[in-house]
């Protein structure tokens, strides 16, 4: 791969762990040790079956996957940036990727962990799948 992909890539790498880090810290007065695993975990679960179907469907990986898995983190979270604005949570809040429910889930983020990586194994096998399938179609006569 060419130098400057590569600079691209640890940019939006980079940007990741800042914009991740970030949140991290928003959650400082507010458990962030649960919290901020709890939402995360949720949304990067959600990003990674989405881009399992959308990689899937394409016969590819998705480009920027980074980038699905903090907008989908971000999205688990919208209902406590609400609350920081005075909008206290509400049960019609768990459209936000279970965000009330996924507090009381048995295991706490043990088993949120534990989904997460089951995401992560389906998109990797779908990757993996699209990857070989792409270099069968490329050897063909």
């Amino acid at each position: 791969m060419r130098r400057r992909h590569w600079l691209g890539l640890c940019a939006w790498c980079l940007l990741a762990v800042v914009v991740e880090v970030g949140l991290y810290l928003s959650y400082h007065d507010h458990d962030a040790g649960f919290h901020w695993f709890a939402h995360f975990y949720a949304g990067a679960s959600a990003a990674l079956l989405l881009m399992s179907l959308v990689s899937w469907r394409q016969r590819r990986p998705v480009g920027l996957p980074l980038l699905w898995v903090v907008a989908a983190h971000l999205y688990a979270m919208v209902p406590d940036l609400l609350f920081v604005t005075g909008i206290p949570h509400q049960p019609w809040m768990d459209v936000f990727l279970g965000h009330l429910t996924i507090h009381y889930i048995p295991g706490a983020n043990l088993t949120l962990f534990a989904i997460f990586m089951a995401s992560f194994a389906v998109y990797l096998g779908v990757i993996s799948r699209a990857a070989g399938a792409n270099d069968d179609a490329t050897m063909a006569p």
